[in-house]
């Protein structure tokens, strides 16, 4: 259940008081662990979240905040490694996004008995203190019910390129997809295979789908790290009518939407999250408790007449869309959802 920024920032001052004052050394210091850094993705996440916390710094006198950001490169050890150090060091939140959250068992433990507040980014952990959550199966539904309704009720076969194993998230994603595409007895999926959040592997599934299904109608991908290489491959070899259905919001492939391949994405936006992370670690060091359990707002995202021909092909009438314009405005704009405004 996603929160209300209203209400967010109501029920803050409402436990504050109106007249509530903070001792000038106040400090709030905030870490985030990532598993990587060079996807654009990473890019928008991880400069969002510079840029928030830089401007909810200048915009309150009353606390000292600051943070940083780690990235893990894709290695569990490493991530592990970062963790613990930053235990040790002990900031007041940190957001983890874990490759592996069994892995981090023991280390949630340690961090709240050092006073650190956890929080899971994107695999719920129900030893965390709260976990953001993008409601992946929700999400990976309404992108297999577009691939469905965007199919055009002729035979339409699919390759879906998945996460790593064991991460609940793109495993979240994969059953909503699957789910959705199963909403229609016309689609096929012909290939599915994980390509553990890296864009060489991508690229490598791609080449071979295109070469060993000539008949490939789309590429479903459970993030849009997937779409670069895949649409650079496709546009390489002359294929211009396999289409592509994403999920991540970066602003690139929304673009793509325009006058591209990409029919269907999810909007995350990095820049979003980014800002995010940061006005929810503000709020509760002003002592708001949110839900264990923080669904972000992500709705889909199709051009209006792809959105009118879904409709007419069955897409359902209650699922929230954003057309490209607003939501490359919406992807862009963190500050304008999360920003100091939203808790003033």
């Amino acid at each position: 259940m996603k929160l209300s920024t209203t209400l967010m920032a109501a029920t803050a001052l409402s436990a504050l008081g109106a007249g509530a004052a903070f001792a000038a050394d106040d400090t709030l210091d905030i870490v985030f662990i990532n598993d990587g850094h060079v996807a654009p993705y990473h890019v928008a996440w991880l400069t969002g979240f510079e840029d928030a916390i830089k401007a909810y710094d200048e915009a309150f006198d009353d606390v000292k905040i600051s943070g940083h950001w780690l990235s893990a490169e894709g290695s569990l050890e490493k991530m592990i490694q970062q963790t613990e150090v930053t235990i040790n060091e002990k900031p007041d939140i940190m957001f983890v996004n874990a490759i592996n959250v069994d892995a981090f068992e023991p280390l949630v433990a340690k961090a709240q008995e050092a006073g650190i507040t956890w929080i899971a980014v994107h695999s719920p952990m129900e030893s965390a203190d709260y976990s953001f959550t993008l409601g992946d199966v929700v999400n990976g539904t309404n992108q297999g019910m577009a691939i469905c309704a965007l199919s055009g009720g002729e035979p339409y076969k699919v390759g879906v390129m998945l996460g790593q194993a064991g991460n609940p998230s793109g495993e979240a994603r994969h059953e909503g997809i699957m789910k959705g595409i199963a909403t229609c007895d016309n689609v096929e999926v012909v290939a599915e295979q994980p390509a553990d959040w890296d864009t060489v592997k991508a690229q490598s599934i791609a080449e071979n789908w295109l070469t060993q299904y000539p008949d490939l109608n789309a590429i479903s991908g459970v993030t849009d790290a997937y779409m670069y290489p895949s649409i650079a491959i496709a546009t390489n070899s002359g294929n211009t009518d396999i289409e592509f259905f994403g999920y991540d919001g970066d602003i690139p492939i929304i673009q793509q939407m325009k006058d591209g391949q990409v029919k269907a994405d999810i909007l995350l936006s990095g820049t979003r999250e980014g800002w995010n992370f940061v006005q929810m670690a503000y709020r509760i060091h002003k002592g708001e408790t949110p839900d264990k359990v923080y669904d972000f707002f992500t709705p889909l995202v199709m051009t209006e007449e792809n959105h009118k021909k879904a409709l007419e092909n069955g897409f359902p009438e209650d699922v929230e869309v954003y057309y490209v314009d607003q939501a490359l405005d919406v992807a862009a704009k963190g500050y304008l959802e999360f920003g100091p405004e939203s808790v003033k």
